[in-house]
Order: structure tokens, then C-alpha cells, then sequence
């Protein structure tokens, strides 16, 4: 999935440096160069390395034996040993008649003792299975293949639920995903301790199920001159008219099997869910999944929801509030029309072929109205989308006003459709947070991941290319989506889909331009920058309007959609953590523009970048207390507040240590704690924070803390246990025994990636100073607890291959080979003597050209 100039770049490099380190004279093995990989023509099928009869998570090497059920509930449990990702296969060898399975994903084993997997999703609809259960007919031998993706589990099972004499040959995912292996990567780091050798691997791996190539993700729905065809899913939502009052939406459909759903006056793409959720059920006629659940959707009823879905998921509160059973028989396979009645006062009426079905309050249920922890949604619809194992036709969409004019009107048997409902294959490269639940391209979250990229596989494009897609859907206003679907969206959508989660992280914008900075600064694109130089300026200007307090200089509270502040009260400036983000933004963009020329711009971004520095050490800093307080007078403050000092480099050398020493009242076995994410939500260690954190703590060079970090939030992601997935967690529970929030937790997550990171560019210590690594640094941090680390680090100009460790003498010993035309400046981690090239010199640091190969002792 690499790009052309990668594969170029790669092939360049391999014959330039076949040879790397003489291992005999070293502590450190010869460092590899990438292993060479061509990508299959056609998507490769992945199958699990154990099948094990029965609900469990013992193995099995015993891969030859087909999977036979005879007996109802019969199980096999299928375990791919890391994170997978595809659309599942069955190869199907016999069948009695017919039967069913009902199939499990999880990434984490116990989601195989949920009924539910470890779903269902409903967070977005974004070209993959919301529902971590499906459930297939069995009619025939041969190939038996998922509509859906499923976008990451390790873990799998398949239960008989009904028939008999079934056998399964193979079972498997053809993937939708990038399956490089780790050891063709451009990037690389090891370590005598292996657990820092895996714990680099999960960013790469990460990026391969995170981050997809045009057209590899899907469509979800599919479009015939009969309409669109939806199978069970998050209701999609179209942005073509927002925010009605007084209307109602009639549409016709046809159940295919199981029921159909749709949504009203649901926030689009936000995060936020309030309006009802409607599912038809049908008669469930003989031939029916024999696995549903008909408490929760029974026969011949509208069962009535609010929330994310019908069913609750830890901080995606779902809420299951009325069944209003029929009297008569929805049938299958003929077409009925639905009216539904919005009335402006959250009441609603329901009519199936003219006869009405109900009629209802829904804030009379006290149940599911608008969350203050999560503002944004501003701008609602209608969506469509059944529920789990159902499949309908809708068509002939139609919403008018009371006043009987109509407004929208809709046949959805054009192509057009999937675009305006975001449900089209991607046509962009695109990097999603997760590849299950977290399914959003996030603008902020790649302040980290982006980086782990440019370190790990090189793969530029899965840089460039969220960033250019976020531009493309920029508003004139300035607004960049704060999180955006993965489908090609019209331009009459993007104002609505843009601004309508815009208030809850402006700082992201700020984030964003560190993104670009980043990217820039690593590959000296300078076409980019220059190409969409106006759009960056653009998003800034937008967030400063947005979020400096012009009384404090510091980053303030927006306000919120109902008049609801995002933090604290209206126009309170908040603390160090949003204002960093603001401060280091406005400094990259000064950096861009001094390249570009723009001189006075660059001027006047250090100067508000510097007035705000100087507002957070006149307003925030509590000298009775010794810390940055998180709001002007406020008495706390939290850990993010902390890493974003130290990352930005804020105040004295004297108050960040103070400062630093406030950690310790925040420790947890699984690192430190920020408090609850939202209201009541269980407590986590958040990697995506503590990545912050991290980076923040190699910058003041505080060693020991960095590394008790890194072992003690990311060491338990790489335990060989049921949680190991091979990828970053979202979430880790504080006694870092688990996942955080259980089942909700994405065990594929980019955000929280900065390990990969660190490693390469603290640990090795190889971290570009001048653009397109033209001046970079040798500079491990000192006093970090390993025999020795090696690696290569992807420069425009080929790699670099850096080691250093501890010579039989217990002495360290420093190796580096340098690209041409790149400068270099050795920082050993140690004060003293030291030989270069069998020279001593006196000297703390020495600056070197390339391409030479240069090796370091101390004395």
C-alpha cells in the first residue's frame, strides 16, 4: 500500500547501505535492513492460528481438522493471535438442508462471552459493521462470504443455531487492510529488552488498521432502481436539511428479513444522540434467525429507542423506552409506507399504511436528553438504518412541513445518495482513531499518530492525505472538521457536517497546524505548505477568534450549542492545557511562514504566541501551591495541565520541576490519572493524554519518570494475553491489568501511539532539528535502563541507522551511519571523555556530514 516515491525511496536505500554494523565489535546485532515485500495483487485471506472446540481462550495448533456441528450450539472458537481485519470468509464443504451460524468478533476474549461481541458500535457509521454479531444462512457448499467489514478483532466465534450436519473447511477475513510485515518497514527500533522492541512494533501495526488507501473501505449501502438497500447498521444521516420544526418524513419500505429503522431529529456526525430510534419489526416468518432477541425487538412491534442505539455501551449511553406492539402482521418482501410526525414539542406520532401505531412524548420518558459533558450537534436530521441481522429497502423519501409544503424529496435510487448520506466507499487516504468503534478521522488525535507514521512505515500519504481531506472540507468561515466520516461527502453537506462538532475542541485546529508543521518538517514537502498556505492561515485565524480571552491572552471557553459552555463558565479562560496547544500552534505557523517569507505574519504569530506565554505564568502559576492552575483562581489542576507544561516549555526550569512533582499525587499502577472522561464514566489511564505527557517528560530529560511511564501504561498492551491485539489500546484500567472501559475500548487505536515515537526519537535519540532532516540529532536519553537499542529512522534522504549500548567495560558505545547531505550533532548520554572515530575529544557534542559512519566510546 505504499506509495510510488516509497517504494523508490525504499528501493534507493536498500542498495545503498547493504552493509551496517559489524556485530562482533558492538553489544548490539547487526542492524537489518528492511525485508523486502511485494504486496499481492489481490487482498490477501488471513486465518486464525488456533480452532478450538468450544467457547474458549485455550489454543490450538491444530489447524487441519474441518469445524463440524451437528448439535444445536455446537462452538468453535477462532483465535487470529493479533488483530485482524476484512470481511469474513466460510468455506462451506457440507450442509444438511440449511442452517444457521451466529458468528462473534472481539478484539479482547471475553467480548466472546457477550452476547453482543464487544459491540455493538453505533459511535459512526463509517464503512464498517456497527454490530459485532452477525448471523448467516447456510444453503449451499462453497463460499459463504460477510457483507460487512469487520474492522478489528482477534478473536472470533461460530455457534450452530440451527440445522444440522454443517461443516466448515476454513473460516477467515480477506483483508481490507495493509498486512506488511513489521520487518519490511521503512522505520525500526529493538531493544535487548524485548518488551520495548514490541511496544515500537504496535505503531506500525496500528497504522495498518487504521489507516486505509482509496477504495479499500466499502460502502455500506447499496443503490437499485428499487432504492437503497440498508442492512442492519447506525442509522446514516443525510445533511440536505437540518433542523426542521413541525414536519414528518414519509418514505416507503420493504423488509427483506428481520425489520427496518430510522432515526428523526438525530445530531449529524455528532457526538451527541438524543432524537428517537425507530425499529419496525416484521412478522419474522418461518425461516427466521432463530437467534433473535425478541425481548428487545419482538415480533410486529415498533420498538421505540434514544440514544446511540437501543442498547447502552458505557459512555455511548443507549436507552431502550417503549414497544408498541401491532395488530397486524408486517410482512416480509412487500412494500409499506411509514409516516412519521414530528411535532416541534418532542412529540411524535407513528403511522404504518395510513393507520396509526403510536403516539408519544419522548421527554416524557426522562431518559437521553441532551449531555452537557459532550457538547456539539447543533445541527440535526433524519437518518436511516435497521437493527442487528435486518435488511431493508427505503425509497420515495419525502418530509413536509405543517404547512404542507415540501421540502425534501428523495426516490434513493441515484448514486448520489451514498455521498449524501456518507455511506460511499473512501476515495481519499484516510486514517481513522480505531478500526472498530472509533471509526472517525479525527483531526486532533493525529498530532501524535501522524508522527508515529513518518517514524514507522514512511507512508506519507497517510499523512498528506487526512490532512488533505480535512482541507477539502474546510468552511469559509476557516473551520477544518473537527472529526469527519471516511465517505466522499457534496459540497452541500460541508458546512453542516464541518461546523457541527466544531465547538467541542477548537484547540484541535491548533493541533492540526502542528500536524502539518510536523509532516513538513520530517519530509520537506515544502509544495504542501505552500499549496494550502492561505487554508492554513485560515484555520487559524478561525481558532483564535474561536478561543483566546482577549482580558487574559489565554485560550477561553467557547460556547457551546444551547448556550452551554464548553468549560467552566462563558468566557472563562481555561488552563495550560488548551493554551499550549494554542501557543506551539501559533509558533509552528510562525516557523512555516519565516520559510515561506511571509516575515511580518511569522512576527505577529511569536508575538501572540509570547503574549500568551507570559498570560500563563501571570494568571495560572499558584506560588503557594507550586503549580499551573487549571482556571484563573482555581485550586487544581490535572495531569494533562502538567504534560502540556512540559511539552510547551512554559515558565521557569524551577516551576515546571515543581510542577513535575505534583505527579506523584496522580499515580496509578497504570501510570496517572486525569479524573473522569465524561460525568460517571469508570476511571482510565489515557494513553492519548499520557502520550502528551511522555514527550513532555524526555523534554525536560526526566528519565527515570518517562521510563516507569512508558512501562507502565504501554507494557501491558504488549502482554502475550486474551487482551493482546499486536496494537495500541484506547483505554488502560488503572491497575493496568486490562483494557479501560472493558468491551467499549478500542484495542486499535492510533492516538495514543507516541511510544513508537519515543523510542526512535528519545530512546535512540534520532529527532530532526532542521527541515527535511537536513540538521537532526544523536542524543538517547541519558540513564535509560536497556543493554543497547539499534534502529533506522526514514529521512527524504535515506535512512539512518543509529545503535548504542553498553561495551563489555561497561562503557557506552554510539554507531551511526549518516545519508548524504544531512548534518548531525551527537549528544552522547553522558558527561566526560569520550573517542570519535578512535579520536578523544573533549568536547560534550560533536556535529557531523554525511554519509560517513561514525562510531562513539566513552572513555
Amino acid at each position: 500500500m505504499s506509495s510510488l516515491r516509497s517504494l523508490l525511496l525504499l528501493a534507493t536505500l536498500l542498495a545503498k547501505f547493504k552493509f551496517v554494523t559489524n556485530a562482533s565489535s558492538v553489544p548490539w546485532p547487526a542492524i537489518p535492513s528492511p525485508a523486502v515485500y511485494s504486496t499481492p495483487p489481490d487482498a490477501p485471506f488471513i486465518e486464525p492460528i488456533s480452532v478450538v472446540q468450544g467457547l474458549t481462550s485455550d489454543s490450538s495448533e491444530n489447524l487441519s481438522s474441518p469445524m463440524v456441528f451437528n448439535t444445536i450450539n455446537d462452538t468453535y472458537t477462532l483465535d487470529y493471535g493479533r488483530a485482524v481485519a476484512g470481511k469474513p470468509r466460510f468455506a462451506i464443504t457440507s450442509v444438511t438442508d440449511f442452517a444457521q451460524i451466529e458468528v462473534r468478533y472481539t478484539e479482547s476474549y471475553v467480548g466472546l462471552e457477550n452476547p453482543q461481541g464487544d459491540g455493538p458500535f453505533a459511535f459512526a457509521n463509517a464503512l464498517a459493521a456497527t454490530f459485532r454479531v452477525e448471523t448467516f444462512n447456510v444453503t449451499q457448499i462453497g463460499e459463504l462470504n460477510g457483507y460487512f467489514i469487520q474492522g478489528s478483532q482477534r478473536w472470533q466465534s461460530i455457534r450452530l443455531i440451527r440445522g444440522s450436519g454443517l461443516t466448515i473447511e476454513r473460516a477467515g477475513f480477506v483483508s481490507t487492510i495493509d498486512e506488511t510485515p513489521i520487518d519490511s518497514t521503512a522505520g525500526y527500533f529493538a531493544s535487548s529488552n524485548s518488551t520495548y522492541t514490541d511496544i515500537w512494533n504496535l505503531g506500525p501495526r496500528t497504522e495498518h488498521l487504521c489507516c486505509f488507501p482509496p477504495g479499500s473501505q466499502s460502502s455500506t449501502w447499496e443503490i437499485s432502481e428499487k432504492g437503497a438497500y440498508i442492512r442492519g447498521q447506525k442509522p446514516a444521516s443525510t445533511a440536505h436539511i437540518s433542523n426542521m420544526q413541525n414536519y414528518s418524513l414519509s418514505f416507503e419500505t420493504m423488509i427483506d428479513f428481520g425489520g427496518t429503522g430510522w432515526r428523526l431529529d438525530t445530531e449529524i456526525d455528532a457526538i451527541q444522540a438524543t432524537g428517537p430510534i425507530f425499529v419496525l419489526t416484521s412478522e419474522y416468518p418461518e425461516g427466521s434467525f432463530a437467534n433473535i432477541d425478541r425481548n428487545l425487538v419482538p415480533p410486529n412491534t415498533l420498538v421505540l429507542g434514544r440514544g446511540w442505539s437501543l442498547q447502552n455501551q458505557t459512555s455511548l449511553p443507549g436507552f431502550l423506552l417503549d414497544k408498541f406492539p401491532l395488530n397486524i402482521n408486517v410482512t416480509e418482501k412487500e412494500w409499506h409506507t411509514i409516516k412519521s410526525l414530528s411535532h416541534g414539542d418532542d412529540t411524535y406520532t407513528i403511522l404504518l399504511d395510513g393507520q396509526e401505531i403510536a403516539n408519544f412524548n419522548i421527554s416524557s420518558y426522562g431518559v437521553g436528553n441532551y449531555n452537557p459533558y459532550i457538547p456539539g450537534g447543533a445541527s440535526k436530521s433524519f437518518a436511516f438504518g435497521p437493527w442487528q441481522d435486518q435488511a431493508a429497502w427505503i425509497r420515495n423519501v419525502d418530509v413536509t412541513l405543517s404547512t404542507g409544503e415540501t421540502i425534501y424529496s428523495n426516490s434513493m435510487t441515484s448514486p448520489d445518495v451514498l455521498i449524501e448520506y456518507g455511506v460511499q466507499a473512501n476515495e481519499e487516504y484516510i486514517c481513522s482513531d480505531a478500526g472498530k468503534r472509533d471509526r472517525y478521522s479525527w483531526l486532533g488525535d493525529r498530532l501524535i499518530s501522524s508522527r508515529v507514521t513518518m517514524v514507522s512505515t514512511a507512508e506519507e500519504e497517510f499523512v498528506w492525505g487526512p490532512a488533505e481531506q480535512a482541507l477539502s472540507r474546510q468552511t469559509t468561515a476557516g473551520q477544518v472538521p473537527i472529526n469527519t466520516l471516511f465517505s466522499p461527502i457534496d459540497t452541500e453537506s460541508i458546512l453542516i457536517r464541518t461546523a457541527n462538532v466544531d465547538p467541542l475542541i477548537v484547540d484541535y485546529s491548533f493541533d492540526f497546524i502542528q500536524v502539518i508543521y510536523d509532516y513538513w518538517l520530517r519530509s520537506g514537502n515544502d509544495t504542501f505548505i505552500q499549496q494550502y498556505w492561505s487554508q492554513i492561515v485560515s484555520i487559524n485565524s478561525y481558532a483564535i477568534s474561536r478561543s483566546l480571552d482577549p482580558e487574559t491572552q489565554l485560550y477561553g471557553a467557547p460556547q457551546g450549542p444551547f448556550g452551554i459552555p464548553l468549560s467552566g463558565e462563558k468566557g472563562q479562560a481555561l488552563g495550560p492545557a488548551n493554551t499550549v496547544s494554542l501557543i506551539l500552534g501559533l509558533e509552528r505557523l510562525a516557523d512555516m511562514a519565516d520559510y515561506l517569507g511571509y516575515v511580518s505574519s511569522a512576527m505577529a504569530y511569536r508575538k501572540q504566541a509570547i503574549l500568551t506565554r507570559e498570560a500563563v505564568d501571570r494568571h495560572l502559576w499558584n506560588s503557594t501551591g507550586g503549580f499551573y492552575a487549571s482556571t484563573i483562581g482555581a485550586s487544581g489542576y490535572d495531569m494533562m495541565d502538567i504534560a502540556q507544561v512540559l511539552l510547551g516549555k512554559i515558565g521557569t526550569d524551577e516551576r515546571r520541576g515543581a510542577y513535575t512533582d505534583k505527579l506523584a499525587a496522580l499515580r496509578v499502577p497504570a501510570g496517572y490519572m486525569n479524573g473522569t472522561r465524561f460525568g460517571d464514566t469508570p476511571q482510565v489511564a489515557n494513553p492519548y493524554y499520557l502520550s502528551f505527557l511522555l514527550e513532555g517528560l524526555a523534554k525536560e530529560n526526566q528519565t527515570e519518570l518517562s521510563q516507569e511511564l512508558l512501562d507502565n501504561t504501554w507494557g501491558p498492551m504488549v502482554r502475550r494475553d486474551v487482551n493482546y491485539t499486536g496494537a495500541y489500546w484506547e483505554y488502560v484500567s488503572p491497575d493496568g491489568k486490562y483494557p479501560g472501559l472493558d468491551l467499549f475500548t478500542a484495542n486499535s487505536h492510533y492516538w495514543g501511539s507516541y511510544p513508537t515515537v519515543f523510542l526512535t526519537e528519545y530512546v535512540l535519540g534520532i529527532r530532526p532539528t532542521g527541515k527535511a532532516y537536513s540538521d537532526f540529532l544523536f542524543s538517547p536519553l541519558a540513564g535509560f535502563k536497556t543493554e543497547w537499542v539499534q534502529g533506522r529512522v526514514p529521512t527524504p534522504a535515506g535512512l539512518v541507522f543509529a545503535a548504542w549500548g553498553y561495551n563489555a567495560q561497561g562503557k557506552v558505545v554510539m554507531e551511526i551511519t549518516i545519508p548524504a547531505e544531512l548534518r548531525c550533532t551527537i549528544i552522547p548520554p553522558f558527561e566526560g571523555q569520550f573517542s570519535f572515530n578512535e579520536q578523544v575529544t573533549q568536547n560534550q557534542s560533536i556535529t557531523v556530514v554525511g554519509e560517513q559512519k561514525v562510531t562513539i566510546t566513552e572513555e
